[in-house]
C-alpha cells in the first residue's frame, strides 16, 4: 500500500508540473514529450500482451507509431493541413507501416520460419506476414491512436484554422480541454476504488475483473459528474477561464454530460484492458510502476474516454 501511494504521488506530481509549465510558461513541448513517452511505453506493453494472446506482431513497429503520429501532427499544424488531409495521411501511414511489416517478415524469412515453427503455424510465409502486419494495426489503434488525441488537445489553439472557435491567445482553451481529459479518468478511477472499497456489494463483471463492483462503478460516475460541475461553477465565476467557457458556449450541463459519458467510458476502458490481460494470463501490463503495474494499467481508462472528449469539444469548436 505504501509503495502504491508513493508511486501515485509521483504520478500526480509529474502531471502537475506538466500542467504548470503549460499554464505559467505556455510551453507545449514538455507535455508533448511526456505524453509521447507514456504512449510509446504503453504501446510496447500492449504489443507484449497481444503476443501472449496469440496475436503475433512487430513490437518495434507498434512502438514507433506514436512518434510518427506526433511528426504528422506537428508538420500538419505548421503547414496548416486541413482535417481531410490529416485523415488521408494517417490512412496512408497505416498502409505504409503494414507494407513495411510484411516486407520485414519476408526479408527476415529465417526468423519468420522459426517463429512459425515455434507457434505451430502451418501456412505460407506471406500469409503469416500479412496476418502479423494486421495484428500491428490493432496496436496502432489501441492504445496509441486513442491516447494521442492528447497531443491534438495540447495544440488546439495552433489548429484554429481547422477548429474555427479555437482562438484563445493565452493557451487556456487547451488547458481546459486537457484538464477535462485528465480529470475524468483520475476522478472516476479514484472514486470507483474508494466507493467500491467502502460499500462493496455485487461484482460488476467477475469473470473479467473480480475486484470491481457495481457500487464502485456507479460511485465513480456520480462523483466525476459532481466534482467536474462544481469545478466548472467555481472557475466560471469571474476567473480568466470564464471567458474561455463563454467563447465556446460551454455551460455546466455540457460538463455534466461529458463527465457522465466519459466516466462510463472509463469503466469500459478498464474492463477492456482487464479482459486482454486475462486472455494473456497476466496480472499487470508490466512492473514499471511499483504498486500500480504498468503504464497501460494507469492509462486504460484514458483510452476510451479521451476520444469521446475530443468528439465532445469538436462540437463546440467547429
Amino acid at each position: 500500500m505504501k509503495e502504491r501511494f508513493l508511486t501515485g504521488t509521483m504520478i500526480v506530481f509529474v502531471v502537475a508540473i506538466m500542467f504548470l509549465t503549460k499554464i505559467i510558461m505556455n510551453v507545449t513541448w514538455i507535455f508533448d514529450i511526456f505524453v509521447g513517452l507514456i504512449v510509446i511505453l504503453s504501446a510496447l506493453e500492449f504489443s507484449r500482451i497481444l503476443k501472449k494472446m496469440g496475436f503475433f506482431n512487430h513490437e518495434w513497429i507498434i512502438g514507433i507509431f506514436p512518434a510518427l503520429y506526433y511528426v504528422v501532427v506537428i508538420v500538419g499544424i505548421q503547414t496548416k493541413l486541413s482535417l481531410f488531409w490529416f485523415i488521408l495521411i494517417f490512412l496512408a501511414l497505416f498502409l505504409i507501416l503494414i507494407i513495411v511489416s510484411v516486407l520485414t517478415s519476408i526479408i527476415r524469412n529465417g526468423q519468420t520460419i522459426n517463429e512459425m515453427r515455434i507457434r505451430g503455424i502451418r501456412t505460407s510465409i506471406f500469409k503469416f506476414s500479412l496476418q502479423k502486419s494486421l495484428n500491428n494495426l490493432i496496436g496502432f489503434i489501441y492504445p496509441s491512436l486513442l491516447l494521442m488525441f492528447l497531443i491534438i488537445f495540447n495544440h488546439i489553439e495552433e489548429m484554429g484554422y481547422v477548429f474555427s472557435k479555437a482562438t484563445d491567445e493565452n493557451g487556456l482553451l487547451s488547458v481546459v480541454i486537457l484538464a477535462v481529459a485528465f480529470l475524468i479518468p483520475f476522478i472516476a478511477d479514484t472514486f470507483a476504488y474508494l466507493t467500491g472499497t467502502l460499500i462493496g456489494g455485487k461484482k460488476l463483471c467477475p469473470k473479467i475483473s473480480p475486484i470491481k463492483t457495481i457500487s464502485g462503478a456507479i460511485g465513480g460516475v456520480l462523483w466525476t459528474a459532481i466534482i467536474l460541475v462544481v469545478l466548472f461553477l467555481i472557475f466560471n465565476s469571474g476567473t480568466a477561464l470564464s471567458t474561455v467557457f463563454s467563447s465556446i458556449n460551454l455551460t455546466w450541463w455540457h460538463i455534466l454530460i461529458i463527465a457522465i459519458i466519459g466516466s462510463v467510458a472509463c469503466v469500459f476502458g478498464d474492463l477492456f484492458e482487464s479482459y486482454t490481460k486475462r486472455k494473456a494470463d497476466i496480472k499487470d501490463s508490466s512492473d514499471i510502476l511499483p504498486g500500480h503495474g504498468g503504464i497501460l494499467d494507469r492509462l486504460d481508462s484514458f483510452c476510451f474516454s479521451t476520444p469521446l472528449v475530443f468528439i465532445f469539444f469538436l462540437i463546440f469548436l467547429i
